[in-house]
């Protein structure tokens, strides 16, 4: 009898440490799951105004890799302004691959920055504007730049259009459904006559672009 009970001692003590080791490895395993897939997804999505949401390393504006291995390229399409003309031209920008929305956004304003490499296109936009800030909120990209970009005022309607759709044309290469809001210094702009009414969010303007 004492055998026994002895036997089914030891059966409950390796049933109790087994429990405990699977207990344990399950604990890990969701340690390492929601460090790893599910903490990066919420900082992806949990994105505030006036704030870059990314988790990956873009390049400076200013810096243009040397090379860049076809299997992490991308090919971004900007639009810029063709000399004397009043309209755009896409031209081939070739990044590294950004998978979050935002990083890939945050590409193409910097890009546009830089200005085109053809002699036959030019930048509206004006040459000290800075990017403050990037997010996309129920289909809309949210632009927050420096307040120079208010300069392109100055020049006339004509060049603030062609400042403006450059930035919402090129953005909305991703999605042409999306719609671009622009931000001066963290502030909404209120409409002003004879201008873009800045205040609204855009949508794309196809008619702009030749080929």
């Amino acid at each position: 009898m004492a055998s026994g009970k002895k036997n089914a001692r030891n059966q409950e003590t390796i049933i109790f440490i087994l429990m405990g080791l699977i207990i344990i490895g399950l604990i890990i395993s969701g340690y390492f799951l929601f460090v790893k897939k599910i903490l990066p997804e919420l900082s992806a999505t949990d994105q505030k105004p006036g704030a870059l949401v990314s988790n990956e390393k873009t390049a400076p504006a200013d810096e243009t890799p040397a090379f860049i291995p076809d299997e992490e390229a991308q090919m971004l399409t900007l639009y810029f302004p063709q000399k004397d003309k009043d309209n755009f031209r896409g031209e081939i920008r070739k990044v590294f691959r950004r998978k979050m929305l935002t990083a890939q956004a945050t590409q193409i304003i910097e890009e546009l920055l830089k200005g085109p490499s053809s002699k036959d296109l030019y930048s509206a936009i004006p040459a000290k504007t800075k990017l403050r800030g990037l997010f996309f909120d129920s289909g809309t990209f949210i632009v927050d730049l420096s307040r120079d970009f208010s300069e392109c005022k100055m020049l006339g309607a004509t060049e603030q259009v062609l400042a403006v759709y450059s930035l919402v044309n090129s953005l909305t290469e991703i999605d042409p459904k999306a719609k671009v809001k622009i931000l001066l210094n963290g502030s909404e702009q209120v409409d002003e006559a004879g201008h873009i009414d800045l205040s609204q969010p855009l949508t794309r303007l196809q008619e702009m672009i030749v080929e």
